[in-house]
């Protein structure tokens, strides 16, 4: 070609790849305005460029081109072409400097993503995948990356959730650039959800220009998961407090009742009785409520202290029917006790195992029908012992059996509230019998079928049992004793002086510390019975006055309080009180106390 002609000076000028013309030597013999631009040169002809060329081939290659204002890339064709008589080449330039940009700044992302543990992808705007990290592909259960680009971005997600991703949320992200949700994905293997912090955002290029999109999601399953249970502790707090309400309502009604009838006149004998025998029964079902708050309490605080020693198992199971056989006889349940033929012992507390059998055989009457079947065995097996309370009464769904044994859970939640409680007998039974070094369990075939409850403990070999002698000697006979009761709470102080007078002492009453101290050094008397909450100056303090003054440190002190924690018993012992009773006090353990305090050697001198 020996010369070009004007109308295809005029063609390659329109185009905008860049087109030269060069020789051998690579100096420019022609340029098209695409050219000077792209190289930032004008003029060109007749320079020499340092551009790599293949003098048999055409060739394809990336190419750096650098200019004054800096670095750019070009994507060069060439091919070997004679011009105006002369051995020299065609080549064809393409800016590809911005796709270069985006390249390495996804090289970078990749980098940073491939070592990240979570979730990191890119997409095009169209939102197709092209790239998900290690990790994310992990957390979802996809194999590959094909396979991640094979799926659409919806898929990532469950059916429910995929309309608000494409109508709502994706075009947030179009429209502001930058947009995040909590939502869950979609496990591609097991189907389980995956709870993430769902961030995306534009990649742009140079001049601001969105290119892409990217995505950096976080795994919120834990942290899910712990607020679901603080809601589920809260509801089931809200709902105890509500059952808490309810269960001492139910036994103040009719003790309400009971006072209203004593008030009239005319009363005669049997009625007077029923009203007593009212709410002396309904005082203990609170005094159980009570005590099982407390226990509950103390268990979490791991301050309840076991008082083990060895014990038959027959002599628990007596103690634990004698607190339940009214429950039993009042429901009309036909109930059985099948004892081993031989004695077997166990190392542990009477109290608190008795307690753990009563609250079984209690649950079994509660919610077995009237007239149901109740049985009660034990079983010795080798080095263990089982205790088994079997009901053919209403039974226990299998989806309820896990939680049976959590604190304040509720089998049936129902307005009625027929069988009462608060939902934390079984709790009590479980962290008893582990305390033993046992272990507790149910079965149940469904509703309506009845269950089982399963006690297993250590058992002691015959050999290592120590005869157990069981002393009960006989209150001494004190005759009256002066007693001063102080307690802000007037009718608990003069109901507790006429029952204190009716047994044959004498009784002073105050109503106040700074009384109290008045009372206690004019009358002198020999046992105080000391209300702690006392407003102004507390019993704690009227104790430790009392012990500072010579005439009056040998007065029998014992505490009254509705506090019956074991710091509660530590503080009274610190400030010098000789016994600690816990409000109400039940009249046979108060006569006890008279004469033999709870703690008779903490008398300070």
């Amino acid at each position: 070609m020996a010369a070009h002609s004007f109308k295809l000076d005029l063609i390659l000028d329109t185009i905008t790849d860049g087109v030269l013309v060069v020789n051998s030597q690579g100096v420019v013999l022609y340029a098209n305005q695409a050219a000077e631009t792209l190289l930032a040169r004008s003029p060109i002809i007749g320079q020499s460029l340092a551009i790599p060329l293949n003098p048999d081939n055409d060739s394809y290659q990336d190419i750096n081109l650098i200019r004054p204002d800096g670095l750019a890339w070009a994507e060069m064709r060439s091919s070997p072409l004679e011009w105006d008589g002369q051995p020299g080449y065609v080549i064809a330039l393409r800016d590809i400097t911005e796709r270069k940009h985006m390249e390495l700044e996804r090289q970078k992302f990749v980098s940073l993503a491939d070592n990240s543990m979570e979730f990191i992808g890119m997409f095009d705007m169209n939102f197709n995948p092209f790239y998900i990290n290690e990790a994310g592909m992990r957390l979802i259960g996809l194999d590959s990356l094909e396979q991640c680009i094979r799926t659409p971005v919806q898929e990532f997600f469950f059916p429910e959730d995929q309309g608000y991703i494409l109508e709502e949320f994706f075009p947030r992200v179009l429209r502001e650039g930058h947009a995040d949700v909590e939502i869950r994905f979609r496990h591609f293997k097991s189907g389980a959800p995956i709870w993430m912090i769902y961030n995306v955002f534009f990649i742009k290029d140079c001049t601001g220009e969105p290119v892409g999109i990217a995505t950096v999601s976080r795994d919120i399953s834990e942290r899910k998961q712990a607020e679901a249970a603080l809601l589920e502790a809260d509801q089931r707090k809200d709902e105890f407090l509500a059952m808490l309400a309810h269960e001492l309502r139910n036994p103040l009604a009719p003790i309400s009742n009971a006072v209203q009838i004593m008030k009239r006149s005319g009363l005669d004998e049997t009625r007077l009785t029923w009203c007593r025998d009212i709410i002396g029964r309904q005082v203990e079902h609170l005094v159980r409520l009570v005590d099982d708050l407390l226990d509950v309490s103390r268990i979490s605080r791991n301050k309840i202290e076991l008082k083990k020693e060895p014990l038959e198992v027959s002599a628990i199971v007596q103690r634990a029917v004698e607190t339940s056989q009214p429950l039993i006889d009042a429901r009309r349940h036909e109930f059985t006790v099948q004892l081993p033929p031989e004695p077997v012992y166990v190392e542990g507390d009477l109290v608190r195992l008795s307690q753990v059998v009563s609250n079984l055989l209690n649950n079994a009457a509660k919610y077995t029908d009237e007239g149901g079947r109740i049985n009660l065995a034990v079983e010795p097996a080798g080095d263990e012992i089982f205790i088994r309370v079997r009901d053919n009464g209403r039974g226990i769904d299998p989806s309820a059996l896990s939680g049976l044994f959590q604190l304040f859970y509720q089998v049936d939640r129902t307005i009625d509230r027929a069988e009462g409680g608060l939902g934390i007998g079984l709790a009590l039974v479980k962290s008893l019998v582990a305390m033993h070094g046992g272990e507790v369990w149910t079965y149940s075939e469904g509703r309506g079928k009845g269950s089982e409850f399963v006690i297993r403990l250590p058992c002691l070999r015959t050999s290592t049992v120590a005869p157990i002698s069981c002393q009960t000697g006989a209150k001494p006979d004190e005759g009256p004793l002066r007693i001063l009761v102080v307690d802000d709470n007037r009718d608990a102080a003069q109901s507790l002086s006429m029952l204190l007078t009716s047994e044959g002492h004498a009784v002073l009453l105050a109503y106040d510390g700074y009384t109290a101290l008045e009372v206690a050094l004019a009358e002198r008397p020999q046992i105080m019975l000391l209300d702690i909450g006392l407003p102004g100056m507390d019993g704690y303090a009227v104790a430790r006055a009392l012990r500072q003054d010579p005439a009056l440190k040998k007065i029998q002190l014992i505490a009254l309080s509705g506090y019956g924690r074991q710091g509660d018993h530590e503080q009274a012992k610190r400030a010098g009180f000789n016994g600690y009773l816990t409000k109400p006090v039940d009249f046979d353990e108060l006569q006890g106390a008279l004469t033999q305090p709870s703690f008779p050697d903490h008398i300070p001198s």
